[in-house]
């Protein structure tokens, strides 16, 4: 696959586990807009480092493992790499512990969150929710996909935050707020001058990793590029039917859906249409 050799095969000894106590419950809003609670515990070495939250997936892994607010719970590191809550301890518990309730509303702008009949997941439905527009915005600037080097979580979101960048085409266009720019502290006119050098260089990219920093909904590195394979510009992307798509490996139905779906939103037209103008490898 695109991370794993399908021939090998590792051996690891049992992944060693450590108490906690679970403080809160914090959910985060993702690129696509999908709510994800996290467990927040007590800091704790394991493996290692250490560590302080975990993922807690969705709302049917909570309540399948009856996790609650106040509960001791076991951590360990899923292949020695990423923290998970192995199981909760309901035998230590005081009786003031509380019961997990999904959320109703998408906690940074307010909409009420809506979950489809087949996923397990809760999203949010507004495109404009600020916690999914710089989350798609790290995604697109982010090592597999255009790689801007320089160009990091920490420094996007102070430049989302000031109001310097709205979507994906503003990191392209640092001339136009760089006398704003340079009166930030920690912000020198040689930071700026290798900004600039890393989008530039950006825009010559290989049309794969422009597709996976896009941010089309379960949409991966590998089948950006199989489908750049098949179709090598935009163009021929916007125009394909969901049968081409589908016909394609490791591309299924719900994929080749959602594509197709991102391919025939006009917002998204006039976006791609911007990036060309920007010079972008289409």
């Amino acid at each position: 696959t695109a991370r794993v050799p399908r021939w090998g095969i590792a051996y690891k000894f049992p992944a060693e586990e450590v108490l906690t106590t679970l403080k809160e419950i914090k959910f985060t809003v993702g690129r696509t807009g999908r709510i994800t609670p996290n467990a927040i515990f007590s800091p704790v070495h394991v493996a290692g480092s250490l560590i302080s939250k975990a993922t807690l997936h969705n709302e049917d892994y909570c309540i399948a493992k009856d996790i609650r607010v106040g509960d001791v719970i076991s951590i360990r590191k899923a292949g020695d790499v990423i923290p998970e809550v192995v199981r909760v301890l309901p035998e230590r518990r005081t009786g003031n512990e509380e019961k997990f309730k999904m959320l109703e509303e998408c906690p940074i702008c307010h909409t009420r969150i809506v979950r489809n009949d087949k996923e397990a997941d809760y999203y949010c439905p507004n495109d404009m929710c600020p916690a999914r527009k710089i989350e798609n915005i790290i995604h697109f600037a982010s090592r597999p996909a255009m790689n801007i080097d320089g160009m990091g979580e920490a420094i996007l979101e102070d430049l989302y935050n000031e109001g310097f960048i709205t979507d994906i085409t503003d990191i392209y266009d640092i001339d136009r707020y760089e006398e704003e720019l340079i009166n930030l502290e920690g912000y020198g006119k040689k930071k700026i001058d290798n900004l600039k050098t890393a989008t530039t260089k950006s825009k010559s990219n290989s049309l794969e990793k422009l597709l996976f920093g896009l941010g089309i909904r379960h949409f991966g590195e590998k089948s950006a590029l199989v489908i750049a394979k098949k179709f090598p510009s935009i163009e021929e992307i916007k125009n394909a039917t969901e049968e081409e798509l589908t016909s394609l490996n490791d591309v299924g139905s719900v994929m080749a859906k959602s594509i197709y779906d991102y391919f025939k939103d006009e917002e998204n037209i006039k976006l791609l249409d911007k990036l060309k103008d920007l010079g972008l490898n289409m």
